[in-house]
C-alpha cells in the first residue's frame, strides 16, 4: 500500500458490533476470532462506546484478582 492511497483498502464488509448487553467473553471470543482489538459498542442504531482487548483483558483479571494473588 502507499501513503497517497484511500483507507479504503483496509476496510472489510463486515462491521463486528456488541450491543451493552454482550457478555465479556463473548466479546474477547470475536475479538479473537476476527483478530480486532476494539468493538464498537452498537445501541439503538447509534454507537455508545467502544470496547478495547485492554478492557476485557481488565475484566479477566479482575474476576480471577484472589486466583492470581495465590498463585
Amino acid at each position: 500500500i502507499k501513503l497517497n492511497e484511500s483507507v479504503d483498502w483496509w476496510l472489510q464488509n463486515k462491521l463486528i458490533t456488541v450491543t451493552p448487553e454482550t457478555k465479556v467473553l463473548r466479546a474477547m471470543q470475536l475479538m479473537t476470532d476476527n483478530r480486532i482489538r476494539h468493538i464498537p459498542v452498537i445501541k439503538d442504531k447509534g454507537m455508545v462506546g467502544m470496547v478495547s482487548i485492554g478492557d476485557v483483558v481488565r475484566a479477566v483479571v479482575t474476576e480471577h484478582r484472589e486466583e492470581l494473588n495465590h498463585a
